[in-house]
């Protein structure tokens, strides 16, 4: 065989590696996080001068659902719920936040450790029942909001792996709601999560 015709056989074999090659590399994995952690310093767990004997409950517990390309870009539809955000004291009553975000994913994979960074925009929700000590009426509010951090994966296996995840949220509206201290203000806080990273 010519140099000629060596040549072109390799370049083909060449060609077929790289048809065969690139779906590998530009699938996308399929990531499922339940996460438990804590809503912190802004708004978080402040309770309102009209309670009395209020416990600061911080708890927040949520799921991301998403898809990475490579480790390197990705999408994430984040849902969290925070029971008791605003504190708990018999005169508050239940009060809770909850957001939706859609989340841009950003990540380094360096093999089983990815590092990543994140923005997204969703909505808040803001729910207050009324106050069984006749100080406040019911308070209910959807508001636009953006969230912007990071965090860590480590993965096990194929398909188990850790995440620690930090970010700032709030609100791209203000609230009005004076009693707890929100007039022409938008509510912010940071969040910190532990969760358990299911591949697919």
């Amino acid at each position: 065989m010519t140099n000629g015709p060596r040549r072109y056989v390799s370049h083909l074999a060449m060609a077929a590696a790289l048809i065969v090659a690139a779906p590998a590399a530009a699938r996308a994995d399929g990531l499922i996080t339940p996460f438990v952690g804590a809503d912190f310093s802004g708004d978080a767990g402040t309770c309102p001068t009209l309670a009395v004997n209020c416990s600061e409950d911080r708890l927040t517990y949520g799921v991301g659902i998403g898809f990475m390309v490579g480790g390197i870009i990705g999408f994430e539809g984040e849902f969290a719920y925070a029971p008791h955000f605003f504190g708990e004291a018999t005169q508050l009553s239940d009060n809770f936040l909850g957001t939706a975000m859609g989340n841009v994913l950003l990540g380094i994979p360096i093999g089983p450790v990815r590092p990543y960074g994140t923005v997204g925009f969703g909505v808040l929700h803001t729910d207050i029942n009324q106050s069984a000590a006749g100080l406040y009426n019911a308070y209910s509010n959807n508001s636009f909001a953006m969230n912007t951090g990071g965090g860590i994966m480590i993965l096990f296996s194929q398909h188990v792996g850790i995440r620690g995840d930090l970010r700032y949220v709030r609100t791209l509206q203000a609230l009005q709601f004076s009693q707890f201290g929100f007039t022409d203000k938008q509510l912010q806080f940071g969040r910190g999560y532990f969760g358990v990273v299911f591949r697919f």
